[in-house]
């Protein structure tokens, strides 16, 4: 699992300067959703984009939507790293763009 970590954040500090900032996800309910910017099924995670609400706490779990339909639910693990946070797969089949509310 160290190594998985290890891998996520090297990744994670790789992409944060060379990717583009996304605009925020409008609200549908009043909470904008994080987007699920990368995905590796492999291991079961996904890395969240909270550029557009405030980030929970390590443990949360989240609920994952696709337009309106809850399709999956993803629990936030650690390495945080500003906007960007990893989460495990707890259940569904997610794709990018995805929003964990």
């Amino acid at each position: 699992m160290k190594i998985i970590l290890s891998l996520v954040l090297l990744f994670l500090v790789s992409c944060a300067g060379s990717r583009a900032p996304l605009a925020p996800a409008p609200a549908k309910a009043g909470i904008p959703g994080a987007k699920i910017i990368r995905l590796h099924l492999p291991h079961q995670f996904v890395v969240l984009d909270f550029t557009a609400r405030p980030m929970p706490r390590v443990g949360t779990k989240l609920p994952v939507y696709r337009g309106h339909e809850r399709i999956g639910e993803v629990q936030l693990t650690e390495p945080v790293r500003g906007n960007l946070a990893t989460a495990d797969i707890l259940s569904g089949d997610l794709r990018l763009g995805d929003e964990a509310r």
